[in-house]
């Protein structure tokens, strides 16, 4: 395994870390791989551990380049600079394909929670042509070939209940700015040039309703772009693979049932992408 670091800001803030699987002799009928970036979750505050590199060497096992983008957070996190962030790693991984021995119209993003809300937004966004200025990319280069919603924040109406947590984190003086709550609530620019998503939640979560999934997932349906959804019933907000090696030392985030929810995205990922065939 090749691991790399690649820097988008000058203060080392914002980077993307790369688990590669490079080509060897030994596996002759091995070709280029998917790319899978991963939008570790946290409020727009800080960036899980427990959706980071646990989830990373997973999908190593799955036949999947992976990628760990660390966008920006806190102070940084004003709309829509996350999302350029994530333009730009997208670009990056595309433009070094061959260097990163993977397929560039394979590319899917896996986002936790938050990093679900950047991840949405990056493909429901990405065709905007200011944001597209902001980022200093252009075409199709930084769109996603996929989505993979992990318990995403999709709205903003629940967010009221905890707005220094969610809401000012992203919209900062633009809080009470129609257009721009609007803007990242992520289900209401679905429309065709969406990617395929997988979407799973818990009905347990107290933090994020599974209702903004089912949200998603219905516009996604109304624009018939394919998606797969899961809404399990057990399991709080923040279950990351729901096991030993990822909960937070409480016990609380072990749910057996919900374990499963890897090996059905990846099934899934595996036939839009014709991978593992």
């Amino acid at each position: 395994m090749q691991q790399d670091v690649v820097y988008f800001s000058d203060d080392k803030r914002v980077s993307l870390t790369s688990y590669i699987q490079p080509q060897c002799n030994e596996l002759p009928n091995q070709t280029a791989l998917p790319a899978l970036i991963i939008f570790p979750g946290g409020g727009y505050k800080m960036l899980s551990e427990r959706e980071s590199e646990p989830v990373a060497f997973s999908w190593l096992a799955k036949g999947y380049n992976v990628f760990i983008l660390r966008y920006s957070i806190q102070e940084y996190a004003a709309f829509p600079q996350p999302m350029l962030d994530a333009f730009k790693a997208i670009t990056h991984v595309r433009q070094q394909y061959q260097h990163y021995n993977i397929d560039p119209d394979k590319i899917a993003l896996l986002g936790f929670s938050a990093g679900g809300h950047l991840a949405a937004s990056v493909g429901t966004l990405w065709n905007r042509e200011e944001y597209q200025r902001l980022a200093g990319v252009e075409g199709e280069e930084h769109k996603p070939n996929a989505l993979v919603l992990a318990y995403p924040v999709i709205t903003t109406d629940w967010m009221k209940l905890n707005i220094e947590a969610n809401l000012k984190n992203i919209l900062r003086d633009k809080f009470d700015d129609p257009k721009m709550i609007s803007t990242v609530t992520c289900h209401r620019d679905v429309g065709t040039h969406t990617p395929p998503t997988f979407l799973f939640h818990t009905t347990e979560d107290q933090s994020v309703p599974a209702s903004d999934s089912l949200k998603f997932a219905a516009a996604l349906d109304d624009n018939q772009i394919p998606y797969e959804l899961h809404i399990f019933q057990r399991g709080p907000h923040g279950i990351s693979r729901a096991n030993a090696l990822t909960d937070d030392g409480t016990g609380l985030k072990i749910e057996p049932e919900v374990q499963c929810w890897g090996d059905l995205c990846s099934a899934w990922l595996d036939r839009l992408f014709e991978h593992n065939r």
